[in-house]
């Protein structure tokens, strides 16, 4: 979207979906964003403090505790990287935020930026580790596309705002249920109406349960049964005996059986391949 923080992408599985363009979305949202994908992947196993900065940060903008072990991350809004041609103060920056969070005696320090490194800034961030015991990692714009790939719903949330704003412009502000629970009715009812055009005497009620979708057949009319007999096929890898073959038509059969007029809903079981 011109002029956005998001973009379209196609995504294997997922359709059609948004991606955050980190180069436009600004010091806060970056940093709101990267702090909730550091909750979301270390919150079961350690405790995570984002660290307000207007104080002075210490050299610690998120801190991520595990037993004795102590992880630093380290946001660097820097969307177009930290070259040596320009931007000269950047790598400064890093390397004083570095020598800052080493007085917390870090395990682990992460710089967090939201662009592709070159290899001589990736060169750069690793040689921090140079004499220290401090293991040294990055997460750059690849890694935030990846967490947020496997974190969707986070990726949702930050962009529901600008999506609610481009479905304006197409009259399709329902479609993001930003009205709540009165969107939702109205979405099944719609989706109820086009299901009712399926067939011109039957239709399908249904139902969401979990993951699961629970469909009812349904008459339109009480002769859609004469008029239009359902017929279903069950296909099973077990062989029926007679009796067990008469014991599930009894079951599952249905529909008009008076022998003056034809069965109007016709069933047919195969097990094994063979009709019963």
């Amino acid at each position: 979207m011109a002029g956005g923080i998001i973009a379209w992408r196609g995504c294997e599985g997922r359709g059609l979906v948004v991606a955050v363009e980190w180069d436009r979305v600004g010091q806060p949202g970056f940093d709101r964003l990267v702090e909730a994908l550091v909750h979301r992947v270390y919150d079961a196993t350690a405790r995570v403090e984002a660290v307000n900065g207007r104080g002075g940060d210490d050299g610690i903008d998120i801190k991520v505790t595990h037993g004795s072990r102590v992880r630093i991350f380290q946001l660097k809004y820097y969307p177009d990287g930290f070259p040596t041609t320009a931007h000269k103060g950047r790598r400064k920056s890093i390397r004083q935020s570095f020598t800052r969070a080493l007085q917390h005696q870090p395990w682990e320090w992460i710089l967090v930026v939201p662009c592709t490194l070159t290899t001589a800034e990736r060169e750069f961030v690793t040689s921090l580790a140079a004499g220290q015991t401090v293991r040294v990692g990055v997460w750059d714009r690849a890694k935030l596309d990846g967490l947020l790939a496997t974190h969707a719903d986070l990726e949702a949330s930050f962009t529901r705002d600008q999506l609610f704003e481009a479905a304006k412009v197409y009259g399709q502000e329902r479609a993001l249920l930003m009205d709540g629970m009165r969107d939702v009715s109205a979405r099944v009812t719609a989706l109820g109406r086009q299901a009712d055009g399926l067939d011109d005497h039957w239709t399908v009620d249904f139902a969401r349960q979990g993951k699961t979708v629970v469909h009812t057949l349904r008459a339109k009319h009480p002769r859609a049964h004469e008029v239009s007999p359902v017929e279903i096929t069950l296909t099973g890898s077990c062989p029926l005996t007679p009796d067990l073959a008469q014991a599930v038509r009894r079951s599952l059969g249905f529909g008009s059986t008076a022998s003056t007029s034809p069965p109007v809903t016709r069933a047919r079981w195969r097990m094994s391949g063979a009709a019963v």
